[in-house]
């Protein structure tokens, strides 16, 4: 699913938070990292893809971007 050709292969190996917050694919929020501009319910939305992921489907952590990963 992430991978080459994959419907999700644009979320794979970077920060995509912001892109999962607004539910989009458009390469402007897939790029940007910033969250600090998000209304409470769209960061409730990201938290719920958070949760989704760790716990729903319980997807193991294989990494975690830091400041100068993203940049």
């Amino acid at each position: 699913m992430y991978g080459k050709d994959g419907p999700y292969q644009k979320f794979a190996g970077k920060d995509v938070s912001r892109a999962l917050a607004l539910m989009s694919f458009d390469p402007a929020d897939l790029e940007n990292t910033d969250v600090s501009d998000l209304e409470e319910t769209k960061i409730k939305v990201l938290n719920d893809w958070i949760n989704t992921f760790e716990t729903k489907k319980g997807y193991p952590v294989v990494g975690k971007l830091g400041k100068e990963d993203a940049e």
